[in-house]
């Protein structure tokens, strides 16, 4: 009864104690003691502006306490596992430097990309 599950849960970090293995899809709201969003990005925290306006940040769970250490309220919407971007969604550069000129959002130059 008491054997290791086949499918352990992952700890929120790895071996090393450094590398979360583990983030959290969450937003920021304003807080009692901060009631100001425009501080988020000093945090340097994976942030967009969802649809309803709404802060939302892909955040270990250092980081979440970082934001409620800065007076901000965060609600936790789900586990996000953290592992490398599936090979069919890079994009290389020969592909980008065709279709970079089509589209007309940036310019090849000598040095690259720009």
């Amino acid at each position: 009864m008491n054997e290791p599950s086949a499918h352990p849960q992952p700890s929120p970090r790895d071996a090393g104690g450094e590398n979360p293995t583990v983030r959290f899809d969450a937003t920021v709201h304003p807080g009692p003691a901060n009631r100001d969003l425009l501080g988020v990005a000093d945090l340097d925290l994976d942030r967009i502006l969802d649809r309803e306006g709404e802060v939302r940040v892909a955040a270990s769970a250092e980081e979440c306490r970082r934001l409620l250490e800065s007076g901000y309220e965060v609600h936790l919407h789900a586990q996000v596992p953290v592992r490398p971007l599936p090979a069919e969604l890079v994009e290389h550069d020969d592909s980008v430097k065709q279709e970079c000129p089509r589209s007309g959002w940036c310019q090849i130059t000598q040095t690259g990309l720009s």
